[in-house]
């Protein structure tokens, strides 16, 4: 786990409290293909995926053979459609958010934490996306 990607979550929750609907709305404004096959999804589900990518932003036992990224990614692309990049664009769109929420308190530490933990995920949901 990362304490910068933790302490940075932590402090856009208490600015912010629930960041899901401005989350969602940076992910279909950046990734429009993304709108029509999730025409289906309630607050709920929003909700719960969000909670997911945050597991795997913090949580490196989601990662790897018996890892819930496999299964995640093996699902969503066989059978919702999802394109790889659209993982990129989900991923950007939540780091965008917690740095709106910080404002001028946004450090280069942080950006360059999420900037190598996103990276890293991207890596690993590619490597998956080819198994």
């Amino acid at each position: 786990m990362n304490p910068i990607l933790i302490a940075s979550l932590e402090q856009c929750s208490e600015n912010e409290g629930d960041i899901t609907e401005q989350v969602y709305e940076r992910f279909f404004s950046g990734c429009q293909a993304a709108i029509p096959l999730m025409h289906h999804s309630d607050e709920h589900m929003k909700g719960r995926m969000l909670a997911q990518v945050f597991e795997l932003l913090l949580d490196d036992d989601q990662i790897g053979e018996d890892g819930y990224l496999r299964w995640e990614v093996k699902n969503h692309l066989g059978a919702y459609g999802v394109d790889v990049s659209m993982y990129k664009s989900f991923l950007d769109a939540l780091c965008e958010t917690v740095k709106h929420s910080l404002g001028s308190a946004w450090t280069t530490s942080q950006a360059s934490a999420w900037a190598e933990r996103i990276d890293s995920l991207l890596q690993d949901i590619y490597s998956e996306a080819r198994v």
